[in-house]
Formats: C-alpha cells, sequence, structure tokens
C-alpha cells in the first residue's frame, strides 16, 4: 500500500460528505445570489452603510470592498469574504483533524501501518486525499456562481472568478494543512478538530481587530491575511506573495505533521 492507495481509499471514505458540502455551498450561492437584484430596489445606500463600520468589522468581513452595489462586489463581502475564508476554510481544517486521530482512536492506524507503508507515506496519502476534494467543492462552486449570475442576467468576469477560485482553492489547502498538523499532534479527535477550527477562526479574528494597531503583525498569523477576494474578482489582481506565503505554509505543516506523526507513539 502506497500513499496513492491511501488517498484513494480516503477519498472514497469521504464522497458523502463532499455531496453534503457541495449541496449546501450550492444552496448558499444560490440565496445569496437569489437576494442581490432587490438591493437596486432598496432606498438604502448600503455604500454608506459599509463606510459607517467598524475599522475591525471592515477587515473582517468587507475588506478591499468599496461598492456593494455590483454583483462582484456583492459576492465578495456576502460569499468569499465570510462564508469562503472563515467558514469554508473552518470546515476543510475541521475535518482534516480526523484524518489521522481519526485512525488513532480507531486503532486502525496500526493495521494500516503493518503493511509496507512509511507514516510519512501514510499522512501524505491522507493530505493527497483532499486535494480532489477541495478541487471538486472549489469548482462545484464555480459553476453555481456562473449559474446564478446567469439566471438574474448579471455579468461576471470568468478569468477574474477563475482567480478567486484558484488561490481560494490554495487557502483551503493550507487550511487542511493545519488540521493535518493538528490530527498529527493530538490524540484525540475531538481535540485535534477543534484545535484546527480554533486556529482558523481565531486567527482570522486576531488579523481583524489588530488591523491599524501596533500589533498588527500578529495578523500575520492568519491565513485570510494572505487573499484578498475584493482584488482578486474586482481588480483581477494576485498577490504573488500571498500565494507563496500559502503554497510554502501547506508544504511545512504537512512536512511537520508527517515528522510528528513519525516519532509518536501509538501504543
Amino acid at each position: 500500500m502506497r500513499e496513492l492507495d491511501v488517498a484513494r481509499f480516503e477519498l472514497a471514505q469521504r464522497r458523502r460528505s463532499i455531496v453534503i458540502v457541495s449541496v449546501l455551498l450550492v444552496a448558499t450561492v444560490g440565496l445569496t445570489i437569489a437576494v442581490f437584484p432587490s438591493f437596486g430596489q432598496s432606498d438604502v445606500n448600503f455604500n454608506e452603510l459599509l463606510e459607517s463600520y467598524p475599522d475591525a468589522f471592515q477587515s473582517a468581513f468587507v475588506g478591499s470592498v468599496t461598492d456593494i452595489t455590483s454583483l462582484d462586489g456583492y459576492l465578495v463581502i456576502e460569499l468569499y469574504q465570510l462564508v469562503w475564508l472563515l467558514i469554508v476554510g473552518g470546515y476543510f481544517a475541521y475535518s482534516a483533524g480526523s484524518l489521522i486521530a481519526g485512525e488513532v482512536d480507531n486503532r486502525s492506524a496500526e493495521f494500516v501501518l503493518v503493511r509496507p507503508i512509511s507514516r510519512t507515506r501514510f499522512v501524505l496519502g491522507k493530505f493527497l486525499a483532499m486535494i480532489p476534494t477541495v478541487a471538486i467543492v472549489d469548482l462545484i462552486v464555480l459553476a453555481a456562481v456562473l449559474l446564478g449570475a446567469a439566471l438574474i442576467e448579471e455579468e461576471l468576469r470568468l478569468y477574474r472568478l477563475l482567480l478567486v477560485h484558484l488561490v481560494g482553492g490554495l487557502y483551503l489547502l493550507a487550511c487542511v494543512s493545519i488540521g493535518l498538523l493538528a490530527s498529527a499532534y493530538f490524540q484525540r479527535v475531538r481535540r485535534a478538530q477543534g484545535a484546527a477550527l480554533g486556529a482558523i477562526f481565531g486567527t482570522f479574528f486576531l488579523d481583524s481587530i489588530t488591523t491599524d494597531t501596533d500589533y498588527e503583525f500578529l495578523g500575520s498569523l492568519s491565513l485570510a491575511r494572505y487573499i484578498d477576494p475584493g482584488d482578486l474578482l474586482i481588480l483581477g489582481e494576485i498577490d504573488w506573495g500571498g500565494v507563496a506565503v500559502l503554497v510554502v505554509a501547506t508544504c511545512v505543516f504537512v512536512v511537520l505533521a508527517a515528522e510528528m506523526f513519525e516519532r509518536r507513539d501509538l501504543s
């Protein structure tokens, strides 16, 4: 059994969860886009309303968006800035928390590792299984956004939308790597999942509340700092430095998880 065998087995085990998450996200996208036409009929100046919010709130849930009356600005605030970065990212970190700890909890890791496969390959296989999982969910949400925009007869720039989902996919994999690391460190699934979820939520809000303060450097711990959906979808600009951080962080966390599991006493 090699890492690809582990990946295939793990992916097969996650088919049901992929379907459920995809359906929930498609429903979220549909509801979000269905509400958008009512914005143009409202007497409320939403742009002025956004400017009145505290800086921490704007940093967390508005980002670089200045016009919520356009579909792309609306989607950044209502879908990508909150749902994608916080909720979907938190879900994948939480889900990855069971990748190794779940096997240890069930005592099935011992039966797997008696086969000719190293612990490092075992961890790598678990991570590889999450790549198509993230890709499937990412592509389904992309298709749902395009279909929703077409149904309300609004236009989105396909290239910029692809940028959001490409970089967004890298962000989700980085979240997976955090969950994988927590799963390798903690001996119980609940602890690993709680730690992974807490890391995503905690650093996300830490980045928000420290914006424009003397402690702004603490926000660099948050993965969300390295992706700006507004710049990607509205301006079509890629922060290559941020992309590099996401890729490097993912690799580092996976390596640390493998090293930690190698030294772990399963008895």
